[in-house]
C-alpha cells in the first residue's frame, strides 16, 4: 500500500481536476471523485501490480464518470438547473416508451428483430446479457456478440443517417451541416 500511495498524492489535483471537466456541478465531482478513492481502496492489490499506475487510475476515474451518466442521464450545470430536474424515471417501460419517439428510437426499429431484441432489452430494459442468454437458450459470449453487432449495426446506420464532422479525438463537432454542443 506504501508504493501506491506516493502515487496517489500526485494524482488527487489531476483526479478532481480530470472529473470535474466532464461533471459540471461540484457536489457531484465531489461524489464522483469519493466513488473512485471507493474504488481503489477496493481494487488495491489490482492497481499495485497494474504496470501503469497512472494510466489504469485514470481509467477508472473516466469509468466512473461514465457510470455516473449511465445512471443519471443527464448532469445539471448549476443548482437552479438541479432543482428544474425531473424525478429520474427508473422504469423501464417509461424509458422505452420516451426513447421509441426519438431518432434513436426509430433508428433502433430498423435493426433485424433478433439484434433489436438483444440491443432493447439488455441496454434499455436493463435485463442482464447472462439472464437473457438463458432466456433464449443461447450462451453467454453468443448474446454478447449479438448486442455487440447490434451496437455496430446501430452506430453504422446513425453515421449513415446523417454527415458528422468528429476533431481529432473523435468528438463530434458538427452534424447534418449544425453544430453540436
Amino acid at each position: 500500500m506504501q508504493t501506491i500511495l506516493p502515487i496517489l498524492a500526485q494524482l488527487e489535483d489531476k483526479l478532481e481536476q480530470r472529473i470535474c471537466s466532464r461533471v459540471n456541478h461540484a457536489d457531484c465531482c465531489e461524489d464522483i471523485l469519493q466513488d473512485v478513492y471507493l474504488k481503489l481502496l477496493q481494487r488495491l492489490p489490482q492497481v499495485e501490480k497494474a504496470e501503469n499506475v497512472i494510466p489504469y487510475v485514470m481509467r477508472m476515474a473516466d469509468n466512473t464518470v461514465a457510470d455516473y451518466f449511465r445512471k443519471n442521464g443527464k448532469v445539471f450545470t448549476n443548482a437552479a438547473e438541479a432543482e428544474q430536474l425531473p424525478a429520474p424515471a427508473n422504469e423501464p417501460e417509461n424509458l422505452v416508451a420516451r426513447l421509441s419517439d426519438s431518432f434513436v428510437g426509430q433508428m433502433i426499429q430498423t435493426l433485424p428483430p433478433i439484434y433489436r431484441e438483444a440491443l432493447v432489452k439488455t441496454e434499455i430494459e436493463g435485463v442482464s446479457q447472462k439472464q437473457l442468454a438463458a432466456e433464449l437458450g443461447m450462451s453467454y459470449s453468443g448474446l454478447k456478440s449479438r448486442v455487440q453487432r447490434a451496437k455496430e449495426m446501430l452506430r453504422a446506420a446513425i453515421l449513415n443517417c446523417c454527415d458528422f464532422e468528429f476533431d481529432k479525438y473523435g468528438n463530434i463537432v458538427s452534424c447534418c451541416g449544425e453544430d453540436c454542443a
